[in-house]
């Protein structure tokens, strides 16, 4: 499992389960009477192509992401070279050497419909205004995002960060000039997709009302939804674009008859955090949305920054799902475990606060296999790590030592790194949080925030020291 890359296959047929609405009704692609808010796509109302990230942050700013290490997997050759240099600096140019790298790291957000619409590098004429901006992103590691740091650790896949070479390409392309190249030079990246998904999702899932945001308020709201499932139904990807990203400090996707407590109880089984990319499965796996079960969101707001008597949109942020066809069954289910700690101290002014606790995992996750991670922290966070007790044996599953609240990725690896639980494993967090002037966050307006005295909470001024761990499980009798 990991994060899918601007994938744009070609379209399948829609295989879409039937929803239930309140009253009993059913819907499904392609008939009357469908559900309001439980939308198939090829319909009108669909959402931006699938791998768009959404991330509302600005591009530039931020924190420096640290440097590819040798043998993290994140080496990429120069498309239509067998060596990554051309034969001189001079030679670089847009089309031969650059549009691959921004097109396979950077358009995913960058591009019309994106996260990062606003600065576009979707095609040269587009790009133009910002070449110098992106460059100094580039080199300065600010860009493209990705904060683990694989050195002594499990190996993530999908690493986002460009090599010493790859940013030696960007420095000569700007010290010529910028020349643009020969258009017939280009060659795509040939980066092998993680699963061959389609263009446009097989449901898309609202709240059956959209939210009016009230501007001065920081808030949760549990919003029930109309998708109600007839059938068992298997997803193999899944994500949530934010309708206003400004105002969506995040969404928990709860299966069941409520939202859980806390962001981590009953069956949340998704959430989408700045920064958060679509998600998608190894070929054979899948998580199941059971018969009958319900989808409930819970949704953060902060308007905080907004004025009071300012007038703000509504918000019907949906949830993309990408599903097998009707009686396909994977090969293994998919799960995820919280792992976190509820008891947060930090003063004002405290410097490299260490916060964590150890956890047992599961008995029913025992001879599953371990697949990547999902951090979170708020803004005081500095540093996260997670580590793996098993079998006598202490793995390392991610190292992030300088956390950005604006880049919560989800690190998965590559299968040949999966990790099998054995009875008696255990997991130890550990969260550095720094509580001084200098550490805090600001509004989208950039003014600061004070520091307060921080205990744990889902609030944008509280921090949380929470992992979801991912599983997957061979299902017994699957082909």
């Amino acid at each position: 499992m990991g994060l899918s890359a601007c994938d744009r296959g070609e379209p399948m047929m829609a295989n879409v389960p039937t929803a239930v609405d309140g009253t009993g009704a059913t819907a499904r692609a392609g008939t009357s009477g469908q559900t309001p808010n439980v939308t198939p796509m090829g319909t009108a109302g669909s959402a931006p192509s699938v791998g768009i990230p959404t991330q509302p942050n600005a591009p530039f700013g931020g924190t420096a992401a640290p440097a590819a290490p040798a043998g993290s997997g994140a080496a990429l050759p120069v498309a239509g070279s067998a060596s990554p240099m051309p034969t001189s600096p001079g030679d670089v140019t847009y089309h031969k050497n650059i549009r691959p790298l921004i097109e396979a790291r950077c358009t995913m957000c960058h591009t019309a419909g994106g996260a990062m619409e606003k600065i576009p590098l979707d095609s040269w004429t587009a790009l133009d205004p910002f070449k110098a901006l992106v460059v100094n992103a580039v080199k300065t590691r600010r860009m493209p995002p990705w904060l683990a740091d694989s050195t002594n650790c499990t190996k993530t896949r999908g690493d986002q960060r460009m090599t010493d070479e790859q940013i030696a390409l960007f420095t000569a392309w700007e010290t010529h000039g910028f020349p643009a190249g020969d258009e017939s030079d280009f060659t795509p990246l040939a980066e092998p997709p993680i699963r061959s998904v389609a263009t446009e999702p097989d449901m898309l899932i609202k709240s059956r009302t959209p939210f009016q945001l009230n501007p001065g308020v920081e808030d949760y709201f549990c919003l029930a939804t109309d998708a109600r499932f007839e059938r068992d139904t298997w997803v193999y990807a899944m994500d949530m674009v934010p309708q206003n990203p400004e105002y969506v400090h995040h969404a928990i996707v709860n299966i069941g008859n409520t939202c859980s407590a806390l962001g981590v109880l009953a069956e949340n089984i998704y959430s989408y955090r700045p920064g958060s990319r679509t998600m998608v499965f190894e070929e054979g796996d899948a998580m199941l949305f059971p018969a009958g079960s319900q989808i409930y969101i819970q949704f953060h707001y902060n308007t905080k920054h907004a004025t009071r008597g300012q007038s703000l949109p509504t918000d019907q942020s949906p949830l993309r799902l990408w599903t097998l066809p009707a009686g396909e069954m994977p090969k293994r289910k998919v799960a995820r475990m919280p792992h976190h700690d509820m008891t947060i101290n930090i003063p004002v002014n405290a410097v490299n606060q260490r916060e964590g606790g150890s956890q047992s995992i599961g008995r029913e996750f025992v001879g599953s296999e371990i697949i990547g991670i999902s951090p979170h922290m708020h803004y005081l966070g500095q540093q996260f790590k997670e580590t793996l007790r098993n079998g006598g044996e202490e793995v390392c599953l991610v190292d992030i030592p300088d956390w950005d609240q604006a880049w919560q990725l989800d690190y998965f690896f590559n299968p040949e790194d999966y990790i099998k639980v054995a009875s008696g494993a255990s997991v130890s967090q550990t969260c550095i949080f720094s509580n001084r002037p200098e550490d805090q966050g600001s509004d989208p307006t950039g003014k600061k925030f004070t520091p307060i005295y921080t205990t744990y909470g889902e609030d944008t001024r509280q921090e949380m020291c929470l992992g979801y761990i991912w599983f997957r499980t061979p299902i017994s009798g699957a082909n």
